[in-house]
């Protein structure tokens, strides 16, 4: 049994969005100089890529309330199932986090956060200490978030590969 179309549109979608954004967020800390030209749009993209993937977790939680997820497969060891469902709870909790946390460090260190150009609401006061708090957490929970994306990737591959036919759980999202 296969997910919904939109389930699995969501999937993919949000899979190449994330992992840009990670990439992206790497390249802003790590190699974009604070005098460059286009930090700025840098930057906003970042961030407008995050808001969308706020919202679309959200779309994405309401899709599976409606459309539900094929069952594992029965022959898998119970260990696997429940491995299985804890990473997907955190993928869930990190795909929320994750962006959250940055709208939190931009506004609690007094930047705002824009949608393409069109300006979000503050949701908290600048708070510099705090800001910090938020950068820090947003950078481990970016790390936490590729952590998980890997540890799925590698059990698809697990499954795919190495595993019994019957096993094999990548066809439900293709």
């Amino acid at each position: 049994m296969k997910y919904s179309l939109p389930s699995r549109i969501l999937h993919w979608l949000m899979a190449a969005i994330i992992l840009f954004l990670i990439g992206l967020g790497i390249y802003m800390t790590e190699f974009l100089s604070k005098e460059a030209p286009n930090r700025m749009e840098i930057y906003g993209l970042h961030k407008s890529l995050g808001v969308l993937v706020l919202a679309l977790i959200f779309v994405r939680i309401i899709n599976r309330l409606i459309y539900g997820a094929p069952a594992l497969p029965a022959t898998l060891p119970t260990w696997e199932k429940i491995l299985a469902h804890l990473a997907n709870a955190a993928l869930y909790f990190l795909m929320i986090a994750t962006p959250l946390s940055g709208y939190l460090m931009s506004n609690l260190s007094g930047y705002p956060v824009a949608f393409f150009g069109r300006q979000l609401p503050f949701i908290a006061e600048k708070n510099p200490d705090l800001g910090m708090f938020f950068h820090h957490a947003h950078t481990i929970l970016a790390y936490g978030l590729l952590a998980i994306i890997t540890l799925h990737i590698a059990a698809v591959i697990k499954h795919k590969f190495f595993d019994k036919p019957e096993h094999d759980v990548l066809n439900r999202m293709l």
